[in-house]
Order: structure tokens, then C-alpha cells, then sequence
């Protein structure tokens, strides 16, 4: 399946600046769903998701903000916000992949059977929690290893234009954010499968979590996403786009300044990850196809010098054989060079 070339239906489609939700969703009792929400040195940003997000919070919901370490007064500031948020302080900064898995593992505590994994710089309109609870739950219903599905996010600042619709994965190694940059009017009418969520705004149920595990840590930041959809699929869940509902995402913001030392770790963290990756996941013709491409990230990395890369990369070696089985067995091979797939849904 492809994203549509013709215009959607007055009755599905998006208009730029106009409801994310369709009509009827989110008016029923729906399970309670707990939101993590990672910062750092966002406060402003954090603040206005939250804002967002708190009047959508139904009994039995959490919001955790877990906070990386930043240099202002966040505590503070999401306290104002809504006395319901559950502040959880790590002092440093664990990364994309530690400050989350906080949040996770917190969430897991409880007894939500959802986790969203929330941006702080992404913008909830009315209604849209809740058409993702019940969205997901529905397909869920129908399709029991669904474990995890995303909403459509949209430019912040042009919200008729996709930011993500979760991630594609090439035939050769590299990954990136499906139908970027591609108008609204084309998306399908009704829930498509994906290979996997986009980070950003990542809906998964606990026992999906509990089966695949959390974030890879050591990858810090930077495609732990990907590495956490291959893992997913690996444990045999699938993932799924609910087109009808979206989140507004000022992309950039999380990922900080794009010049200087910021710029060079983003590098480092962009070679370094796509590396370890691969080894890990992509297919043995892939790895000997892109062999120079490879060759010259990891020099890159070396170079570049921010963190460890050989211990990473040992790992995703040795990792490799299981890894590869596992995922191959699961059918996950079919999603390189892929971008949706149909969903068969029992009624």
C-alpha cells in the first residue's frame, strides 16, 4: 500500500488548522493510559505539550515528565501546569533512550495497559488521546499482535504536511520518518500496518514492553527507535498508523542546535547508531552491498570520538545470530524497502 496521489474525501480529510480527530472517537470510557514525557532545557516547550495534554487526561491516566537533567526550574514549571503530572528527576543526562526507559519503567510499574511515549515539543488538539487510546484498542481487538501503533505527526507550524508516519527502513542500512514532507490529503482513509513507530509519539501496550524489552540504552540517542520496532517485530508484535488522528511536532526542537559541538555529536550519534544497527539487523547482502558506506560512517565515528563505539558494536555482533533468526522468522524481512502494508482486520 501507498499513500493516496488524489485528495482524501471531504468527510476523512485533514484541513490545515481543523480538528486531528475523527467525528465520534473519544466520546466513550476508554483504558487508563499513562504519557511519558522526556525534557531537557525545553521548558517552554514542555509547558505548552503539557497544556495540550493535561485536559485530555481521563480518571486512572498518569503523565510522567521526566526530566534529563536540565539547568532551569521544569520541576516548577509542569507542577503549575496540572498537580496530577508525576515529576521524576534523573539529575543527568541519560539520553533519549535512558530518560524514557525512567518513564517506562515507572509506567510498567503501574497498571496502565497503554504507554504513550510523548515529545515534549508536540501539541495534543482536543479529543486526540483519546481517539489514540481507542483507535489502538479497537485494532488490538481485532488484530491481538498489534503492540503498538502512532498517530500521524504534522508540522506544528504547517499542519497540513506530515512530519512522520513512523519509519521506513531501506534495503540497504539507514532508516528515516515515512511520507515526510507529503501533504495530509494523501493519507489512507482507515488504519494502514507500518514497520514501526516514530519516537516522538510512540503508542505501545505494556505487554509488547514486557516481551521486546525497553529502549537500548547504550545507544543514548538516535534511532533507538528503530532498534526498539526491530526488536518489536522480532517478538512477532505489529505495528499500525492511525491516519485519522494526528499531533502536531515542531521538528528540530528535541534534537537541539544543528552548528557547533551540538552539531557534532548529533554527527557522532547518526554514525555511530546506523552502524551498530546494522550490523545487527540488516540481511548479510545488505551489509557486503553498503560495505563502504559502512566503512566510512565508522571512521566518522572514530574520528568524531563523543562516546564508545566498539563496545556497541561488539555488542550488535554478537547479538547478530538471534537477533537476525528471530526477526527473519517473524517476517520481518519483507519491511526492508517497504512503506505500508495492508491490515486484514476480523469484525
Amino acid at each position: 500500500m501507498t499513500l493516496r496521489t488524489e485528495p482524501a474525501s471531504s468527510a476523512s480529510r485533514h484541513e490545515p488548522g481543523g480538528s486531528c480527530v475523527p467525528s465520534g472517537i473519544g466520546s466513550a470510557s476508554r483504558p487508563a493510559t499513562t504519557v511519558v514525557v522526556l525534557t531537557w532545557n525545553g521548558t517552554a516547550d514542555t509547558v505548552e505539550c503539557l497544556r495540550s495534554l493535561c485536559p485530555q487526561l481521563r480518571g486512572g491516566d498518569r503523565v510522567l515528565v521526566v526530566d534529563n537533567g536540565s539547568a532551569d526550574d521544569v520541576g516548577f514549571a509542569v507542577r503549575a501546569v496540572d498537580p496530577r503530572i508525576e515529576f521524576l528527576a534523573n539529575g543527568t543526562n541519560l539520553g533519549f533512550a535512558g530518560g524514557n526507559n525512567v518513564g517506562l519503567r515507572a509506567a510498567l510499574a503501574g497498571d496502565a495497559a497503554w504507554v504513550l511515549v510523548l515529545n515534549n515539543d508536540t501539541i495534543l488538539d482536543p479529543g486526540t488521546l483519546d481517539a489514540t487510546v481507542r483507535g489502538a484498542e479497537e485494532l488490538r481487538r481485532a488484530l491481538p499482535a498489534i503492540g503498538v501503533v502512532q498517530p500521524v505527526l504534522v508540522r506544528a507550524d504547517a499542519p497540513g504536511v506530515i512530519d512522520s508516519c513512523g519509519l521506513e527502513i531501506g534495503r540497504l542500512p539507514g532508516a528515516r520518518d515515512l511520507a515526510a514532507g507529503r501533504s495530509t490529503a494523501t493519507l489512507p482513509d482507515a488504519p494502514v500496518e507500518i514497520f514501526g513507530t516514530c519516537g516522538a509519539a510512540t503508542f505501545v501496550h505494556r505487554d509488547a514492553l514486557e516481551h521486546a524489552g525497553l529502549f537500548d540504552e547504550a545507544l543514548f540517542v538516535l534511532f533507538e527507535d528503530t532498534d526498539l520496532a526491530f526488536r518489536l517485530r522480532a517478538a512477532g508484535f505489529r505495528a499500525a498508523l492511525l491516519p485519522l488522528v494526528h499531533v502536531r511536532h515542531k521538528r528540530g526542537v528535541s534534537a537541539g542546535a544543528r552548528s557547533g559541538d551540538a552539531a557534532q555529536k548529533r554527527k557522532f550519534w547518526v554514525q555511530r547508531n546506523l552502524v551498530a544497527l546494522a550490523l545487527r539487523w540488516w540481511p548479510i547482502g545488505a551489509l557486503l552491498g553498503a560495505a563502504p558506506v559502512l566503512a566510512w560512517r565508522a571512521l566518522q565515528a572514530f574520528v568524531l570520538r563523543r562516546g564508545p563505539c566498539r563496545p556497541l558494536w561488539s555488542q550488535s555482533v554478537r547479538a547478530r545470530r538471534e537477533a537476525r533468526r528471530r526477526f527473519h522468522d517473524a517476517g520481518g524481512d519483507r519491511w526492508f524497502g517497504r512503506t505500508f502494508g495492508e491490515l486484514s482486520l476480523r469484525r
